[in-house]
């Protein structure tokens, strides 16, 4: 599951994890960085589309709703892009001083909140 907490001075920030065998590790890293470094919502940083890339087989797979644009400049660079499924769930918080803000992964089955 690879649960992840992000600590900015020594607060913790976010806290998000997935399953997916291989594609935990790629899931993971993009929550983080569509969240710190792209400054976006948890909600929006989990929605985006997702790439993976692993040592074997020796190719780029892309979720079916990954940018074009994106897909054509991976092929530029030489890449074998290929387009699979959704994968990954990284269901996860956003911590602030004023609130703490959870966000599912919709990629997963019976993940929507439906209340309580």
């Amino acid at each position: 599951m690879t649960p992840t907490i992000v600590f900015k001075d020594a607060k913790p920030v976010l806290v998000t994890g997935a399953p997916g065998g291989s594609r935990i590790i790629t899931t993971v890293l993009q929550v983080v960085v569509n969240t710190i470094d792209g400054r976006l919502s948890i909600g929006d940083a989990i929605s985006l589309p997702r790439v993976h890339h692993q040592w074997s087989p020796d190719e780029v797979v892309v979720e079916p709703n990954f940018p074009p644009d994106k897909m054509r400049a991976l092929a530029a660079l030489g890449h074998k892009v290929q387009i699979g499924s959704l994968f990954g769930s990284a269901h996860s918080i956003a911590i602030a001083p004023e609130a703490l803000t959870g966000a599912a992964d919709l990629r997963a089955r019976g993940a929507a909140a439906a209340g309580y």
